[in-house]
């Protein structure tokens, strides 16, 4: 997994790299002074692939920072509704770069929660959705008050169970109509450096960080989180978040 990891992170930054270095070598040389057009796609080329050099980076150091115990989650009262909102805002670029369409059913519900963290979980979840979806297709966001004893697979699929029950909770969905993920790999998928495909990795971008991630600031919050899927139907990934 290590070796997989180091080639995996290894393309990652050497790919956006070349791509800021051409772009920039190009307007640095004045190659483009009289093409504004191509000058303007040229930045824009920069930008982007400084992004993602910004997002490999941040789930590198999040993961790390979150597993050690040494991020505090900074909690406050929060909207679901608004967090959801924001995080299909955040999302909506890729997802209409990449022909997907996003339908949000949000919920008016207050909680106790880390919005950054929690924007974070589904604009993660989000992004994996639309990368494995085909064009044309939708992704769901969506979110439902249930009370104990309405989980359903959820008792049985994770191993971390409530430390307190709580009487009350949000359960996420975010739904695709992607390929989906064999069954055996449903659980390990929320491990570090697991993916569905490594192989596919350099094709859809990606460390195998991000689930793992999630996982834990769904943990860190007492919720739990898993997915179900069914092969050439799509997968649906859940995360509960306690109320009170």
């Amino acid at each position: 997994m290590k070796d997989e990891f180091v080639s995996v992170v290894s393309h990652e930054l050497r790919t956006p790299l070349t791509s800021i270095r051409s772009a920039l070598g190009l307007l640095a040389r004045g190659s483009l002074n009289n093409q504004p057009e191509k000058s303007q796609r040229m930045l824009e080329i920069a930008f982007d692939n400084t992004n993602r050099l910004v997002r490999l980076i941040n789930d590198i150091l999040d993961i790390e920072r979150i597993n050690s115990g040494k991020v505090t989650m900074h909690k406050q009262t929060c909207n679901a509704a608004d967090l959801m909102i924001q995080a299909v805002d955040e999302m909506r670029a890729m997802a209409e770069k990449a022909e997907i369409h996003l339908e949000l059913t949000p919920a008016s519900v207050q909680l106790w929660a880390d919005p950054d963290r929690i924007i974070q979980t589904i604009t993660n979840l989000l992004s994996n959705a639309i990368k494995f979806s085909p064009p044309g297709s939708t992704v769901w966001l969506s979110v439902e008050l249930q009370q104990e004893g309405e989980v359903r697979k959820a008792d049985c699929v994770e191993k971390n169970k409530f430390t307190t029950p709580p009487t009350s909770y949000l359960l996420f969905q975010i739904k695709d109509q992607g390929r989906g993920i064999p069954e055996d790999k449903l659980e390990t998928i929320f491990d570090c450096f697991q993916q569905v495909d490594a192989s596919n990795s350099r094709h859809q971008g990606g460390t195998g960080l991000g689930l793992a991630i999630c996982r834990s600031i769904v943990q860190q919050h007492g919720g739990k989180i898993w997915a179900e899927s069914i092969l050439g139907k799509g997968s649906t990934f859940y995360f509960t978040l306690p109320i009170g």
